[in-house]
């Protein structure tokens, strides 16, 4: 065996792994990850049922992103902030969809309010 079959490999190796030769970590992604969170939460979604599940998986998974990025595994810390990204999303879409609904049905009962006062006869207040 000469020298530089033994040396080749190691040398190659170290070229490798010294360039950093792995997936950059997912800064940007996690700084879109936490704002979609934020964004759910001045929405209020956890103030609704369904918004408030996604919510949660939304902050667990923004966790889980930085512990995967801690380890190193940044290409499924980026796919985890990207779920985490999605749900978030999702939370405040469903929250969004919570507020109309209580809306129209406050509109709702006050014009039906307002019909019955018509119907008696008595002036709306």
């Amino acid at each position: 065996m000469t020298r530089w079959s033994v040396s080749a490999p190691i040398c190659l190796l170290a070229a490798v792994w010294g360039c950093g030769g792995g997936y950059p970590e997912p800064r940007n992604q996690l700084t879109a990850s936490e704002a979609a969170v934020r964004a759910a939460e001045v929405a209020g979604a956890q103030n609704g049922p369904q918004s408030a599940l996604h919510l949660k998986r939304a902050r667990e998974q923004v966790e889980s992103g930085r512990a995967l990025i801690q380890e190193g595994e940044n290409e499924r810390a980026e796919w985890m902030l990207r779920r985490a990204q999605s749900d978030a999303d999702l939370a405040l879409a469903v929250a969004t969809e919570e507020a109309r609904r209580r809306q129209a049905a406050a509109a709702k009962k006050e014009l039906d309010q307002l019909q019955e006062g018509l119907r008696q006869g008595s002036p709306p207040q």
